[in-house]
């Protein structure tokens, strides 16, 4: 029983966070002297904050009768969500004490740094109402769901940076970067795991951009769209100085962006998981390799 709660709460998607958080430790190490402590803690609260709200999506997505109709015939939990509780292997009101006890403890951590880095006040209460009111509310209006998860995942690699880092100004430049990984790591890796439950969950109200955007082509489109967009702000933040020029480095995941934008268009169901992993391995990649770049000082 202990194992599949550990299962619900340690879902692959976590390295979405943690790769983020890490880069903005590594941001702020190139921009001068970095509080490993601090960042430390940023990097935790950032984990436990995507856990609790990972963990409470899945509630309310089995109660409102979503997963017990999509998860329970889920091999796995690499997209839409763990089918833990569809199966049975789980309880639903634990389920939510425990997303609303992690929760709580993120908070804790946020309300300590909070007292060291006021800053971060507006993204703290950002981050609380997306993770409360995500599920019940933001992803049944039209496609607010990626651009909110976009929002919050660039929020997490600023956050951290202005908790880490020793100064108090924040290079504007940085968005060069931030924004690219937010893309990636954010909103385009929802859209990837949507696709495949965009059927079933446009019949209980989810209205993401999978659902819609409805065909192949225009699913296809969509991410292209985003995953150039992303790429195309790194090279110009390279080549105008605002983020280390060695940041072309990420270009090398960028061949992976065709794959899966052929999968995606083709709706070939039987590779999504494929195509998912694929996105997720690229994206955590260019994470790494983003936060090389600022760790090198060239």
């Amino acid at each position: 029983m202990i194992r599949h709660y550990l299962e619900e709460m340690f879902e692959p998607t976590l390295l979405y966070g943690l790769s983020l958080a890490v880069f903005g430790v590594a941001m702020a190490s190139h921009y001068g002297a970095v509080s490993l402590a601090y960042g430390s803690l940023a990097i935790m609260g950032s984990v436990l904050a995507q856990i609790s709200a990972n963990v409470i999506s899945d509630y309310f997505d089995y109660s409102s009768g979503l997963d017990r109709e999509l998860g329970a015939g889920k091999k796995d939990n690499l997209s839409g969500g763990s089918s833990l509780m569809a199966k049975g292997l789980i309880k639903p009101v634990p389920t939510l004490f425990l997303g609303l006890a992690i929760f709580a403890a993120a908070a804790a951590i946020g309300i300590h740094l909070l007292l060291a880095r006021p800053q971060i006040i507006p993204i703290l209460i950002i981050a609380a109402f997306s993770i409360l009111l995500y599920s019940k509310y933001a992803k049944r209006i039209p496609y607010l769901s990626e651009p909110l998860c976009t929002l919050n995942y660039t929020l997490i690699s600023l956050g951290v940076f202005i908790v880490a880092s020793s100064t108090f100004s924040l290079p504007y430049g940085l968005a060069f970067a931030l924004i690219p990984a937010g893309i990636l790591l954010g909103g385009d890796a929802l859209f990837v795991n949507e696709v495949p439950d965009a059927g079933i969950d446009r019949k209980y109200g989810v209205r993401h951009s999978a659902v819609m955007l409805g065909t192949g082509r225009r699913i296809g489109l969509y991410y292209l769209s985003f995953q150039v967009a992303a790429y195309a702000i790194v090279v110009a933040g390279s080549l105008s100085g605002f983020i280390p020029m060695l940041s072309l480095i990420t270009l090398l995941t960028l061949p992976t962006t065709i794959y899966v934008y052929n999968g995606l268009r083709r709706r070939n169901a039987k590779k999504y998981g494929e195509y998912l992993f694929v996105h997720t391995l690229s994206a955590v990649v260019f994470a790494v390799l983003l936060s090389a770049s600022f760790l090198v000082q060239w």
